[in-house]
């Protein structure tokens, strides 16, 4: 259903060769938002999405949490549509995933 539904929207970009890749980096992606779903219940009522030396920008977290995975996301669907997705690109998310939930951690 969900390969059948990614290539109804992403056409002849999504093959089967990179079928699998597609499948764990959206398994990665799907990871991501329910970390960050459980996280949501941790966090303080405002993050910090940017902290550079006297300068605060701080967001709702019931919007900021959400931020990881929607960008991981996209790129994710970027990386489909140009048939740019390699191994590396699931390692990104890896690594992608571990800096959400240090930076979640670092602000509970």
């Amino acid at each position: 259903m969900i390969r059948k539904f990614l290539k109804n929207i992403l056409g002849e970009n999504f093959t089967e060769n990179n079928a699998k890749l597609a499948t764990v980096n959206f398994a990665i992606i799907l990871f991501m938002f329910v970390l960050s779903g459980i996280m949501l219940f941790f966090l303080p009522e405002q993050i910090s999405i940017l902290h550079t030396g006297d300068t605060y920008y701080p967001l709702p977290s019931v919007l900021a949490v959400w931020l990881f995975p929607v960008i991981a996301l996209v790129v994710n669907i970027g990386f489909i549509k140009q048939k740019r997705l390699t191994k590396v690109n699931s390692v990104m998310f890896v690594v992608l995933l571990v800096v959400m939930m240090v930076s979640y951690i670092s602000q509970v």
